[in-house]
């Protein structure tokens, strides 16, 4: 049984979703606040400049999506369609765990 909640959903990283109508793939895993980091290969890349406005590096834009649903008791119903149902079983269960 995985212990943290990167554990279980590590089988996600490279997978893409779409989830509140935006398509991308998920980059990594955060658990507090417990989200999924989402990147598109389909947005432009971004020049990142420094603190003198030079540019420095270009990078692919990202952005979080909360694992809840709006109600905040339940896993995405995005992802409670597009997962697995054992792994989104498991999800839940384990964002509801008040242990």
């Amino acid at each position: 049984m995985p212990t943290s909640l990167i554990q279980l959903l590590e089988p996600l990283i490279g997978s893409t979703l779409t989830i509140d109508h935006r398509r991308g793939t998920v980059i990594d895993i955060l658990e507090d606040p417990p989200s999924l980091v989402m990147s598109s290969s389909e947005s432009q890349e971004e020049i990142r400049l420094d603190h003198l406005g030079r540019p420095q590096e270009t990078t692919v834009p990202s952005w979080t999506v909360s694992l809840f649903s709006k109600s905040g008791n339940a896993l995405h119903p995005d992802l409670q369609r597009q997962l697995h149902p054992d792994l989104a079983i498991k999800a839940h269960e384990f964002l509801n765990n008040k242990d």
